[in-house]
């Protein structure tokens, strides 16, 4: 019925109007066929940008920079995806503050278009960012937020995610123990999902990291050995299963140094000098004072200031970079914001207060920054200051219980030889001076040492001496040491034992080791002779 009557109306219509209402419609099927190519041509960019993250994100970027502002009108509902992809990028070329602001508006464009996936995943990556770099409790939110989109999507992999975020809190808040109970029971599990193995890697790189700290070597090459078996995994990327591998083989390196395995620590540095462009700004601070501590245990005094030299010198680029991204985040910031507000009809009026108030932030955090690297440097010198003088009172009050002691024995030991003195019987006052002798040697040894260890007294009283010595020959032990600064302030074998309350004997075995360790030819310099050379030049 309703038909017929709309077909009677069309055919009364005018030649001229039937022919103008054809035009109208012709032209308005082209507009909606053009911009339909055109959305879907640039759609093309953003999914070519989205295969291109991991292996070539220059390229990507590329793409993503190809579809032009405003993108509401060319991306209009897939503005979560163009920023979730942007954020990868910049996490590839570890450039954090670009990171953490495209994830941010990931999240916000996620949530006004109901993607629950990419909602998800820049939640997680918020709260993964957010904790690293300050260990906010605002990041668990972002934890709770991961969970929520991730069950709302009923996305596996993404609740496997927010599964292992707490051994990985425990992991980088240094409760290695801890981290490892969380992860064993699961471990099997995490290993049987086949279809994405880095749910695999990411616990194995977990246990190896904890182990290093831990000491325990034995599980650490037994899970460094796992993690490595994964590198042929297709289902890993080759650039994220390098990321992880760099700050093993550098944590390694750092384990060996401590332990002074100086062979292995080597190995690892080589290892990590080859993957030296996977490595994130902590890795490289890590990898250049593990570089130091190492020269300088070989006493390498050149190379160990030339890595001094390249961390400064990398630290003040992180600064001037850092400078940098903020005038880049405020910029972009600024169009992204514009894109927020093209729905509102304050939308000129805040992005002004926006560009306003984002001069005013740049301006503050510049600021803030200077005033912050002054104030520390001094709060450095101050802490400084203040350790030496703790040092030195605490050193002084021991002297003075030392001296009391010492004064308190003398005092004895006069009324000791002065009650000797008085005995009429020569047999009996030659034994009670004997006795006496013994007694001399015997307390002023257990007064020195007081309770406490002999090598820290001496150390305390001789600190240029020690210093000096253990960093020319590391390879001697404690007790060497204190041999050393016997023979070295010139007392004879037969003193040191009688100091040490042991037999002479046991001293000359020991010089005799000490000539082996520091490799001295005896027969030309005797060790009294070479310590006063060595030490005192």
């Amino acid at each position: 019925m309703n038909i017929n009557i709309h077909l009677s109306t069309l055919c009364h219509l005018s030649k001229s109007c039937r022919k103008t209402s054809l035009n109208l419609l012709i032209l308005l099927s082209i507009s909606i066929v053009g911009f339909a190519q055109e959305t879907s041509k640039y759609l093309r960019y953003l999914d070519s940008a989205d295969v291109k993250v991991n292996n070539d994100p220059d390229l990507a970027m590329q793409y993503l920079d190809t579809i032009p502002l405003p993108l509401e009108k060319h991306i209009s509902g897939h503005l979560a995806e163009y920023y979730n992809s942007k954020a990868l990028i910049y996490e590839t070329k570890n450039q954090q503050t670009e990171l953490f602001q495209n994830f941010l508006l990931a999240l916000q464009y996620a949530e006004k278009e109901e993607n629950h996936y990419i909602a998800g995943f820049a939640s997680h990556e918020l709260f993964y960012n957010l904790y690293i770099t300050k260990k906010d409790t605002v990041a668990f939110e972002y934890l709770e937020k991961a969970k929520y989109h991730y069950e709302k999507a009923n996305h596996k992999y993404g609740l496997l995610d927010v599964m292992q975020s707490p051994a990985f809190v425990q992991f980088h808040d240094g409760n290695y123990q801890k981290s490892n109970e969380l992860i064993m029971p699961k471990l099997d599990y995490y290993k049987s999902i086949k279809e994405d193995g880095y749910y695999y890697m990411n616990p194995l790189f977990m246990l190896t990291s904890n182990y290093l700290h831990l000491e325990d070597s034995t599980n650490a090459r037994k899970y460094f050995k796992r993690f490595k078996s994964l590198e042929n995994d297709s289902t890993i990327p080759t650039s994220l299963h390098n990321r992880y591998k760099i700050t093993l083989l550098v944590c390694s390196a750092k384990y060996y140094n401590k332990t002074k395995q100086l062979d292995s620590a080597r190995y690892y540095f080589s290892k990590a000098r080859e993957l030296r462009t996977y490595m994130n700004s902590s890795d490289v601070k890590n990898y250049y004072n593990s570089l130091i501590d190492y020269y300088g245990q070989l006493n390498d005094k050149e190379a160990q200031q030339h890595y001094v030299d390249s961390l400064d010198a990398y630290q003040s680029e992180l600064f001037d970079k850092a400078m940098n991204v903020n005038f880049k985040v405020s910029k972009s910031l600024v169009q992204s914001n514009e894109g927020l507000m093209a729905e509102s009809e304050k939308k000129e009026k805040n992005r002004i207060w926006i560009i306003v108030l984002g001069s005013l932030l740049i301006g503050l955090i510049i600021f803030i920054t200077v005033k912050y690297k002054q104030i520390k440097e001094k709060f450095i010198e101050l802490t400084q200051r203040k350790n030496e003088y703790s040092y030195l009172q605490k050193n002084h009050e021991k002297l003075k219980v030392k001296v009391q002691g010492l004064e308190k024995f003398i005092s004895e030991s006069k009324k000791d030889i002065k009650r000797i003195s008085n005995i009429d019987d020569a047999k009996k006052q030659k034994e009670q001076i004997k006795e006496l002798y013994r007694n001399i040697h015997l307390h002023s040894s257990t007064l020195i040492d007081n309770g406490e260890n002999h090598l820290k007294l001496i150390n305390e009283l001789n600190v240029d001496f020690f210093n000096k010595i253990s960093t020319k020959h590391p390879q001697l032990n404690h007790s060497e040491i204190i041999i050393c600064y016997y023979i070295y302030t010139g007392f004879k074998n037969k003193d040191i034992a009688a100091f040490l309350n042991t037999s002479v004997r046991a001293v000359e075995s020991k010089r005799y080791r000490i000539t082996k360790k520091i490799n001295l030819n005896s027969k030309n310099t005797t060790l009294h002779q070479y310590l006063l050379g060595a030490l005192n030049n």
